[in-house]
């Protein structure tokens, strides 16, 4: 085992995650001390047959996309990686007999064929639950004591890469700009849910935290996981969590609890995060719950009372000078779009208004 190339790549790993250089130049640096070595930086979800391998070198993206889709699925090391200790490099063979191997779809029509290789070292570096992230080398060597020797290099690099990844995860998984967001969206009731993968919650302001004791519109399941009172808002930020998808325009939705009457809209966004951070994380989905109507107060319900405004049409002033659209109006409150139109006519007119940023003005302004 060459010393100084294991201290190259221990200094490319801190290199990467200070800014000096990239992921990309440490992986490029790990595929060479392999013969026609091909690294990855891959996720394993035991619980699914597709991999998540986005950071590689020396693979075409035809044998990624044919590993992803399938041959990570029949791949006979991936299972026995779940009963090897982390941290511990390891050369195929000691993972799985090469006479099995060799007769295995994996390495004849993969690993083989495509990718031009005859066994792998690697190192799994995080493991939690059922799921792996793993540094691993496909290389054209077949000798047992030079993978051997390769590694033992993994295991070294292990800690080094482990103590990055954590260091990546404690500053870029706070809620970003945590306190200026918590006292913004409690300043207005709305609730800020912070959302990651396997829908567990990752941060929420005091707003929230009420919503979820509450327990509408969203609330905590028995076994931990954030459930919402919308089937069309739960498909949402089931889709919007998936690895991979990538950035969507947000999707507005509109709730009302039938036991008090209140109304909610909710926006379930996925936050833009660092490609290496949702590697070692996934996703993480903001939910945004405000009330549908704004908070009367007592110079605003002089003026709905003056104006002589009708039950109905205060809340259609009030929803509209929230910020909702006429359309949304109708669909919280569950009456007719050209019916919202029509109270919307007689609050301008009893207002003296003729426009919805001049209804906010007069209600919402100090």
């Amino acid at each position: 085992m060459r010393v100084e190339a294991t201290s190259h790549l221990t200094d490319l790993i801190y290199g990467s995650l200070f800014g000096e250089c990239d992921w990309q130049a440490f992986l490029d640096a790990v595929a060479r001390t392999s013969p026609d070595g091909k690294a990855a930086l891959h996720y394993h979800d035991l619980t699914s047959p597709v991999a998540h391998v986005p950071f590689i070198s020396g693979f075409s993206e035809a044998e990624v996309a044919d590993f992803s889709r399938h041959y990570a699925a029949v791949n006979p090391w991936i299972p026995r990686m779940s009963m090897v200790p982390v941290g511990q490099g390891l050369c195929g063979d000691e993972i799985f007999a090469r006479r099995d191997l060799v007769r295995s779809e994996f390495y004849n029509d993969w690993l083989k064929r495509q990718a031009g290789c005859e066994t792998s070292v690697g190192v799994s570096i995080i493991r939690e639950e059922t799921r792996s992230v793993i540094l691993s080398t496909a290389t054209s060597c077949a000798d047992p004591e030079e993978n051997r020797a390769a590694a033992e290099r993994y295991t070294l690099l292990s800690p080094h890469l482990k103590r990055a990844f954590d260091f990546i995860r404690r500053r870029d998984l706070v809620a970003p700009k945590a306190q200026g967001a918590r006292g913004l969206f409690d300043s207005i009731g709305a609730g800020l849910f912070y959302i990651c993968e396997r829908r567990r919650l990752r941060w929420s302001n005091e707003a929230a935290d009420l919503m979820l004791a509450s327990g509408y519109p969203i609330r905590t399941g028995s076994d931990g996981k954030i459930l919402i009172r919308s089937d069309a808002a739960a498909a949402a930020l089931q889709a919007l969590l998936v690895r991979g998808g990538g950035y969507a325009l947000p999707h507005t939705f509109f709730m009302r609890n039938d036991v008090d009457q209140h109304s909610f809209r909710l926006t379930v966004v996925r936050l833009q995060s660092s490609r290496f951070t949702e590697f070692l994380e996934g996703p993480t989905v903001a939910v945004i719950v405000e009330p549908a109507l704004a908070t009367i107060k007592d110079r605003q319900r002089s003026l709905l009372e003056d104006a002589k405004l009708t039950a109905t049409e205060v809340k259609v002033a009030l929803s509209i000078a929230s910020g909702n659209t006429p359309r949304q109006t109708a669909t919280a409150f569950q009456i007719g779009y050209e019916t919202v139109r029509t109270h919307l006519r007689n609050v301008y007119s009893k207002l003296g208004v003729n426009s919805q940023v001049a209804l906010a003005t007069l209600l919402l302004g100090t």
